[in-house]
């Protein structure tokens, strides 16, 4: 896929999601959860370096998207843009994991194993063009304008999987 194809597929998703100024990332997920019929939970994230400053993970019943909580207002929601441009283009999974991480979510199942079950399958040049061109265009598209995302006060996990997540991607452990 050509680089103007790509800008014509990211321009066609931001014309239909009515991207305006300031533009709220918050409000944003609320309309797309309604449109998909699932949540969308924005969790703040305090990564270690060699994990990505923003995941995607599509669980059962919810989509989650984790990002770096010391970033600046923009970046942050440059972050998040980025991964509701996967969301919102289909791509698959969440961005490979180090053997660090993935010996940390399961020590007993080989590094590899965890990479395939959580994974699904690693972003290509194409995905990763996709959703870092979206987020550019969305936030050229509010010019710049943002309403800052706060964090979650609390978050319903009973089952302790996503506070297990944030340990283990650096994270103090309180989802």
């Amino acid at each position: 896929m050509d680089l103007a194809r790509v800008r014509d597929r990211c321009e066609q998703e931001i014309r239909r999601l009515r991207i305006s100024s300031p533009l709220n990332v918050a409000a944003l997920c609320e309309d797309l959860a309604r449109e998909r019929d699932r949540p969308i939970r924005l969790l703040p994230l305090s990564s270690r370096p060699s994990n990505p400053s923003g995941l995607w993970v599509s669980a059962k019943t919810a989509d989650y998207i984790f990002y770096e909580e010391s970033a600046g207002s923009v970046h942050r929601e440059h972050i998040i843009l980025h991964e509701i441009g996967h969301l919102v283009f289909g791509h698959s999974g969440v961005a490979d994991l180090d053997d660090l991480t993935a010996r940390l979510l399961a020590p007993n199942l080989d590094p590899k194993v965890v990479r395939r079950l959580l994974c699904r399958g690693k972003y290509d040049g194409v995905d990763e063009q996709e959703a870092e061109l979206f987020a550019t265009l969305v936030l050229l598209r509010a010019d710049f304008q943002v309403v800052p995302v706060r964090g979650p006060d609390i978050i319903d996990d009973p089952s302790g999987v996503l506070a297990k997540l944030k340990a283990v991607l650096g994270g103090d452990g309180h989802a």
